[in-house]
């Protein structure tokens, strides 16, 4: 499955398993996704929920470009970002257990949005961050419109206007995450650290507190981003700028 769930004591830990594509998401891993966010936040037996990819290169590399490149009218534009991403997001965001992401590799695209969902974000030293979707003509719905309010915004601008990508050290002392560890193992560890935290806390609580919290994100956060993101790419331009990328990573390659 793409989907794995690994449970500890107080931890549900949600990897995402599609190494051979970068832990990039099609519509039916987003699919499976969001229904199993759903139901590990509805758990009582675990304290937070932590998201993080497979293996040690890769956390969530956005959706998959093949994908986004097929979906040629506005209808399979929606299913694939409205439905696809934008259902994970909110399942994200619905979530009555805090969520962790847990960062082992490179998160771009859907991967840095997962970020504005969770509460609290780790990432080992070697991991890079990165909004690329303007190159293929498309726009970051969450980095947008809820990033200008949420994030350090000057360089959440650079970011998205660029493409560019920064390195796991200069967003943890831009805040756009909580700490930076030296390995997967040590991630892992950490997170478990912080999750024992929170088992300490009131049930009703930590509940209550989330759902404030994640209100108040998503009243900033508006429709209109995955509204803008699914009517662009249903453009020709999409397919023809993704399609000339992944050409070029094939002739890399293969060289």
């Amino acid at each position: 499955m793409v989907i794995r769930v690994e449970r500890t004591e107080h931890t549900s830990w949600v990897i995402v398993d599609r190494q051979e594509s970068g832990n990039a998401l099609g519509y039916a891993d987003l699919q499976e996704l969001m229904r199993v966010m759903s139901e590990e936040c509805s758990s009582s037996s675990t304290a937070a929920v932590a998201i993080t990819g497979a293996g040690e290169k890769f956390f969530i590399t956005g959706i998959d470009l093949r994908e986004s490149a097929d979906a040629q009218n506005e209808e399979d534009a929606w299913r694939l970002m409205y439905d696809g991403l934008g259902g994970f997001c909110r399942a994200a965001f619905s979530c009555r257990k805090p969520v962790i992401a847990a960062i082992n590799g490179y998160a771009l695209g859907a991967g840095f949005e997962v970020l504005y969902a969770a509460d609290l974000a780790y990432a080992v030293r070697w991991a890079k961050f990165g909004l690329p979707p303007v190159r293929y003509g498309m726009v970051p719905p969450a980095s947008s419109t809820i990033g200008m309010l949420l994030g350090p915004s000057k360089l959440i601008s650079y970011l998205v206007l660029t493409g560019d990508y920064i390195g796991a050290e200069e967003a943890e002392r831009a805040g756009i995450i909580n700490g930076v560890v030296d390995s997967v193992e040590e991630l892992r560890r950490k997170v478990e650290e912080v999750s024992a935290k929170i088992a300490m806390a009131e049930p009703r609580a930590l509940a209550e507190a989330r759902a404030l919290m994640a209100e108040a994100k998503m009243q900033a956060l508006s429709d209109k981003g995955v509204r803008t993101l699914a009517a662009l790419t249903a453009r020709p331009v999409v397919r023809e700028r993704i399609l000339q990328f992944l050409e070029g990573r094939r002739r890399k390659g293969s060289a």
